[in-house]
């Protein structure tokens, strides 16, 4: 009896700006891409326009399947790699993370011996954007797959013939559970942080987490809001503390914020920089609830994180926010997240109500559970593409 001849394992192309070196939303998207792709049995060639050395980390993907090449910036070099890897050809799918990587993907979509899919994950395509070189990547492709329905509705707005599919992220399943407990984990960690005052404290009962990268282009994740709120929520909870995590260019300009408000106020502001995982773990577990006033997020992966260890979040009603947070539900939603004033009267009354405040983290929990896991994005990704 003749055997039938063995499949031909499935071949993929990552034109993507990186996923390993750099913090943010558009690396993690492609940490979750490569893995389930992996999982799926791709063989991937991934070209890594903004890296600056081939960097994989071990869990997403088996290295003896994957061929990781880095650019460090640059685009001419990337471009000509990339297609002479169209040209070899042979690959069941091309995929970019970003519009103007895929621009370079463009004149192949047009002639159509190259159908691609294009990420859509926030303010690269975000009112004012994309621009004359994004809009070529978004017009080619074969498939438009927008972070959150937020994102999706930005472009149908302006570009209303081109069809958009929505596939929502999902916690990093090595750096997070690929599946959580029934019950959250009960632990408050015992922790200690030096103030921006230079004492070290220990963390309380009335801790406001926030985590994100402090970068000058990114402004609106809302860490100044948030300390100039703080005044107004010592005055009325004088146990109050304010964490800030994170690392950029512009945390010398938060730190003076900071150092600038009243003392009794200054000392109870905690911005530890960078924090490795396990430390991160601790912090959420250590905090009351996580605010993050931002108008400009595409999806919000913090506010998952946040939730996935049952805190309840504060956020904002302008951006993607609202398709992660449910107002009411998970969390506290202000209409204007640049207001101090509004964002110091939301967190005034979760703190003044705690066991509300739990209820709403324990919500955000059993949906993360049920819906924001990796499992889920594989199988939502996978359906995308097929």
């Amino acid at each position: 009896m003749t055997q039938s001849p063995r499949a031909r394992p499935r071949k993929g192309l990552l034109a993507i700006t990186g996923a390993f070196q750099a913090p943010g939303g558009i690396a993690a998207v492609n940490r979750l891409v490569i893995r389930s792709l992996a999982d799926e049995g791709y063989r991937l060639d991934v070209l890594a326009l903004a890296e600056d050395r081939p960097t994989f980390l071990p869990g997403y993907a088996d290295a003896a399947h994957l061929r990781y090449e880095a650019f460090a910036g640059n685009r001419v070099a990337f471009v000509a790699r990339l297609w002479r890897r169209l040209m070899v050809g042979g690959y069941d799918l091309v995929l970019s993370d970003h519009v103007n990587v895929a621009a370079a993907l463009a004149p192949a979509g047009w002639a159509r011996w190259c159908r691609y899919v294009v990420w859509l994950c926030g303010v690269e395509v975000l009112t004012p954007r994309p621009d004359g070189e994004g809009r070529l990547g978004l017009a080619h492709a074969w498939r438009r797959l927008a972070i959150s329905s937020y994102t999706r509705d930005s472009i149908a707005r302006r570009f209303p013939r081109l069809p958009v599919q929505v596939c929502e992220l999902a916690l990093d399943p090595v750096r997070h559970a690929r599946e959580l407990p029934a019950e959250p984990n009960p632990a408050r960690p015992r922790l200690s942080l030096r103030a921006v005052d230079g004492v070290e404290q220990r963390l309380g009962p009335a801790v406001i987490l926030m985590v994100g990268r402090m970068l000058g282009v990114e402004r609106y994740k809302g860490h100044r809001c948030l300390l100039n709120a703080f005044p107004d929520v010592v005055q009325a909870f004088s146990e109050a503390q304010l964490v800030l995590a994170g690392e950029g260019d512009d945390r010398p300009s938060l730190r003076d914020v900071a150092l600038s408000l009243p003392e009794a106020v200054r000392a109870r502001v905690f911005m530890p920089g960078y924090v490795a995982d396990d430390l991160l773990r601790q912090l959420y577990q250590a905090c009351t609830l996580f605010a993050m006033p931002s108008t400009g997020e595409g999806f919000g992966l913090a506010y998952l994180e946040a939730m996935g260890h049952a805190r309840a979040c504060l956020g904002g009603k302008v951006d993607a926010t609202p398709c992660v947070v449910r107002d009411g539900l998970t969390g506290v939603l202000v209409d204007d997240p640049t207001s101090p004033q509004q964002v110091a009267g939301a967190l005034c009354r979760m703190l003044a109500h705690p066991g509300r405040t739990a209820e709403m983290g324990r919500a955000g929990y059993d949906l993360v559970r049920s819906y924001y896991l990796y499992p889920h994005f594989r199988e939502r990704f996978c359906a995308a593409i097929s």
